[in-house]
């Protein structure tokens, strides 16, 4: 079968604008989901008893239930919560009426919290016990510490990590066309079966998928070689 070229452009067009969107998915909960990361893993490395343990569930099932049934979970889920909770068991808010991008958004941020919480967890640990001694010998306070000596190299260590991770969600943002979020894939799938030719559609979709993966690994990967340099012996800064 031959490819529809021009099919294939005006799948490319509705994908440029469904781009943003995809975008949006991806960097708004990879960044945001830092904050209740670090915090989650702050916990599990104090290892607070009841706190902890709240952590390690909250870890475990947002590491364990598939992107796509978080997206169900929330999308049908909270408007039955709320109506359970807030209208007495009425039936007032319909999963319908959502804005179904800003569900989207939540589901991805709680999971990327959790998923962000071990990257940090683990970075920080990599750093070696001697360096919060030395920099307590020098007379730094307990915050001096962490931002000027142990977040530094814990950071070049959880970088490869968050890119992977950020890749990742990228491909996983595919998943929210399934509530109603138009996407690079919610456009390309419309538009096959508007036109009843899926392989052109799904060949652009594949496409802006690889471009923006390549082009966020050269990103962080820059990022990476700019993050190690002040680390490495004999550089200006360190001395």
């Amino acid at each position: 079968m031959a490819i529809d070229w021009s099919f294939a452009w005006e799948c490319a067009v509705s994908a440029i604008r469904a781009l943003p969107v995809t975008l949006l998915a991806t960097f708004f909960p990879a960044v945001v989901g830092l904050i209740p990361g670090a915090l989650i893993a702050a916990v599990r490395i104090r290892r607070t008893p009841v706190l902890n343990g709240l952590a390690s569930l909250y870890n475990s099932f947002f590491r364990s239930v598939p992107l796509v049934v978080l997206l169900f979970l929330a999308y049908y889920g909270l408007p039955k919560l709320g109506n359970l909770l807030l209208a007495g068991g009425a039936r007032r808010w319909s999963p319908y009426g959502q804005d179904s991008l800003a569900v989207a958004l939540t589901a991805l941020t709680m999971y990327a919290a959790a998923f962000l919480s071990e990257i940090m967890r683990g970075a920080l640990r990599s750093v070696e016990p001697r360096q919060y001694e030395a920099a307590r010998a020098l007379g730094m306070t307990t915050p001096q510490t962490y931002f000027r000596v142990v977040i530094p190299q814990a950071a070049v260590t959880a970088l490869p990590n968050y890119g992977n991770f950020c890749l990742g969600l990228l491909k996983g943002t595919s998943v929210v066309f399934t509530i109603s979020v138009v996407d690079v894939m919610s456009a390309a799938k419309l538009k096959a079966e508007y036109g009843y030719r899926y392989v052109e559609a799904y060949i652009v979709a594949a496409t802006f998928y690889i471009l923006t993966g390549l082009i966020l690994s050269r990103l962080f990967k820059a990022l990476e070689r700019r993050l190690v340099q002040p680390l490495q012996p004999g550089n200006e800064q360190n001395r």
